[in-house]
């Protein structure tokens, strides 16, 4: 095998590890986009925000906003959370104390306030106008009444991923979908592109303010051909560096990881040598042994011919007298067979020491590749190759759990979500001994079935810690229908609740349990969730206790398949 093969082998391995890489340090900066990107939502179900945006210049709602929005941001510890009107004013912001104040800027030139204001969540980079600190904007509308009056926009500071991979040793850069880094460790790449960028973008760059003033120079020069396609060879400056990259679809964004070419050729390099070393070993064990062979050879042919020599010396002094010129014939042949006799000695001799070097040579030679670092770096990276490709996906599943995917709505077995539901708190019903009564029809409604199990898991768990206190302990989970619509009703026997918690309940930040058990944000999560399903959520007391109740839409299986049904009611 050629220094080629090796080399491309060693790139394999360097592109396996750099793609580990880049999906773990990707999925762990996604989780820190995705955990707040409901969090517009939730600050915007506060009605001071509402009845600022219907009375923007009454002095005493603008207080109670801005105090409102500082609260929000120290929970959640976000850089910052405004307050835009429609025509893009802000008119309340948790800096509203600070020198760079957002309150009475106008934004409506940024894309984020225009997608939002158009009634989409909105997800954008770039440099603050106004404090000149980068960072990721997510925007949600605010709707009164129907109708979209207000964006609530929340800025993420994701600088800190910088001093991380830094910290890790990590050479990693974001990209946007236009090429430009705007977080990287080494500085001075940061909002330069990867190729130069054409002219309307640079306009439309310009137009939005992404970047400020930044220049907006091309990073790289010449790109290299390598034996793989995974990675990618590019010049920057006096330097070369391999990349791969990551897509980031749902943004736009791309995450580079950039690495040293030294490293490939050198492995490529050691495995050729060591490769060479072994092969030349092995001719030399082959002449080593064809010598051995062939002296073996010469000496049983010596042997041979020093018997037929003996034999015949034998019949000669069979066949003679005891002549003095037959003596003489004895003693001259006696003496060959002295000689032939220290020859045969010489020359075992000889064999026997090459033999013995060869042994230990090739022991040697085990020694030095079992200690050779080249070999001991490829299998540790082989290992850690194994254990990368295996954390993400969820991450996927905190997407599939933590990333966070849109509703789907879709026919759901309420009977099947009350199920996965009962399954996920049965640990938590075993330890309180808890009895939960499930009576009713299996329903079909139209929904998302993970998230109706997410909103079901919170009010049993809710349910559950309302009786905390009391010996026995009974949940009801009542399904019916009531015309198009199919009611879910939760209902605890503790305490119930009274008419102030019922009045803020679906606030956000909102909670009734101890200081270390809640951020009072189950409820309001629960309450977003129905509503992008398109049903409600409504809260009672049930004396004892108190009760939740879900409506959701009927699906129209039901519509189409029981018509008399529908009817009677």
């Amino acid at each position: 095998m050629t220094y080629q093969a090796y080399y491309a082998r060693a790139l394999q391995e360097t592109a396996q590890t750099a793609a580990a890489t880049v999906q773990l340090q990707a999925q762990d900066l996604l989780s820190a986009v995705d955990k707040f990107e409901h969090l517009p939502y939730l600050v915007g179900a506060e009605r001071t925000l509402s009845e600022l945006l219907k009375s923007p210049r009454d002095a005493a709602l603008v207080a109670q906003a801005n105090r409102y929005l500082a609260f929000a941001k120290d929970r959640t510890e976000v850089a910052a959370i405004y307050l835009i009107a429609a025509d893009g004013t802000t008119l309340a912001a948790s800096n509203w104390q600070t020198e760079t104040s957002y309150v009475g800027n106008n934004y409506r030139f940024r894309p984020y306030f225009q997608e939002a204001i158009a009634g989409r969540t909105a997800m954008f980079y770039g440099i603050g106008v106004t404090t000149g600190t980068p960072g990721a904007f997510i925007a949600a509308p605010l709707r009164v009444r129907g109708q979209t009056r207000g964006v609530v926009a929340v800025k993420i500071d994701l600088t800190p991923f910088e001093t991380r991979w830094r910290e890790g040793g990590l050479r990693i850069a974001m990209a946007d979908a236009l090429g430009v880094i705007f977080l990287t460790t080494q500085p001075d790449w940061r909002y330069r592109s990867l190729q130069a960028l054409p002219q309307p973008a640079v306009e439309a760059l310009r137009s939005t303010r992404q970047y400020g003033d930044a220049a907006l120079h091309t990073l790289t020069g010449r790109q290299h051909a390598l034996p793989i396609a995974e990675l990618q060879a590019l010049e920057i400056g006096t330097k070369t560096y391999l990349l791969k990259a990551h897509a980031i679809g749902r943004y736009g964004w791309q995450m580079l990881l950039f690495s040293d070419p030294a490293e490939p050729r050198r492995k490529g390099m050691a495995a050729a040598q060591i490769a060479g070393l072994s092969l030349a070993l092995v001719y030399l064990s082959l002449a080593l042994v064809w010598q051995y062979r062939r002296r073996q050879a010469e000496r049983l042919a010596s042997q041979r011919a020093l018997a037929q020599v003996a034999a015949e010396l034998d019949q000669r002094i069979a066949a003679r007298t005891a002549e003095l010129t037959a003596a003489n014939d004895i003693a001259v042949q006696t003496g060959k067979l002295a000689v032939l006799g220290q020859m045969a000695a010489s020359i075992s001799h000889e064999i026997s020491q090459p033999l013995t070097a060869l042994r230990t040579l090739a022991d040697n030679a085990a020694s030095f590749l079992a200690r050779n670092d080249a070999a001991t770096a490829r299998h540790n990276l082989h290992i850690i190759g194994e254990l990368c490709v295996r954390m993400g996906s969820i991450v996927g599943e905190l997407k599939a759990f933590a990333r966070k995917e849109p509703v789907r709505l879709q026919t759901v077995s309420v009977q099947q979500a009350i199920a996965g539901a009962l399954m996920l708190v049965e640990p938590s019903r075993k330890a309180t001994g808890t009895r939960i009564q499930v009576d009713g029809a299996d329903l079909l409604v139209q929904g998302d079935p993970i998230r109706l199990e997410q909103v079901l898991v919170n009010l049993l768990r809710n349910g559950m810690d309302a009786m905390e206190a009391q010996p026995e302990r009974t949940l009801e989970l009542l399904v019916r229908a009531d015309g198009p619509w199919v009611e879910i009703t939760v209902r605890d026997h503790g305490s119930g609740l009274s008419d102030d918690v019922l009045r803020h309940l679906f606030e956000p930040f909102f909670t009734t349990k101890p200081s270390g058990k809640g951020l009072g944000l189950g409820l309001s999560l629960s309450q977003a969730i129905v509503h992008e399903m398109g049903g409600s959520i409504q809260a009672a007391n049930a004396r004892p206790g108190a009760s939740f109740t879900l409506a959701l839409p009927l699906a129209p299986e039901h519509h189409a398949t029981h018509p008399d049904e529908r009817t009677a009611r």
